[in-house]
């Protein structure tokens, strides 16, 4: 079966990210920016992954298109709903003057363990700082203005949640387990970057559903 996973990325992550976390799923990864390259009637199945800034078009994505497989990962139709705008603002200043540890900051802030940090860190941390001034500055903008609206919806994603996520707490998903009353929804014990934080259980749990 020809199949594809369309990838919605999180703020400030590098694609080769989730190329190694999505590479044992036997599928096309094409992302979400390169869509209008892509005829996706052309694949027997589409699946859609988001996490974090990515789930905002991530949803749009799959209730325009009816997509009956997709990972919301720290889901969210309003980031502002518990981050305040002025401080994304400030970000944006000090992305202009101190790059590399604005982002070293946010990326810490995704962890709730120092070692699973200093791992990512070390291993991603080369290629997040090739990421394009406008690309990022872009999307803390976004996170500012975007507000996905309501809509209940009888789709059934996969939801997974950081109990200890400082970045988009649960109480920030729960609009987004609420409009989708089929999902199936786990909490993990971990942070923001659940990916990478608990990959093994994350992978677990994408795989069970995918199979079902």
């Amino acid at each position: 079966m020809k199949k594809a996973i369309v990838v919605f990325k999180g703020w400030g992550s590098s694609e080769s990210f989730y190329g190694e976390f999505l590479e044992g799923l036997d599928a096309e990864i094409i992302f979400s920016d390169e869509l209008y390259k892509k005829n996706l009637d052309d694949y027997q199945e589409v699946i859609a992954f988001g996490w974090s800034m990515g789930t905002l078009d991530c949803i749009r994505f799959i209730r325009d298109k009816k997509i009956e497989k997709s990972v919301l990962i720290a889901p969210t139709l309003d980031f502002t709903k518990t981050t305040r705008a002025l401080i994304i603002k400030k970000m944006i200043k000090r992305l202009k003057v101190e790059r590399a540890g604005c982002l070293r900051d946010f990326i810490e802030l995704n962890f709730s363990s120092s070692l699973k940090f200093e791992g990512y860190l070390g291993k991603y941390f080369e290629d997040i700082l090739k990421i394009p001034d406008e690309d990022l500055i872009k999307g803390l903008n976004k996170l500012i203005e975007d507000k996905v609206e309501r809509e209940k919806s009888y789709l059934n994603p996969l939801i997974i949640l950081g109990t200890e996520d400082r970045v988009i707490p649960e109480e920030n998903s729960k609009d987004v387990t609420e409009d989708f009353p089929n999902a199936v929804v786990y909490s993990i014990n971990g942070g923001h970057n659940l990916i990478y934080e608990e990959k093994e259980k994350l992978y677990l749990y994408i795989k069970r559903y995918l199979d079902s």
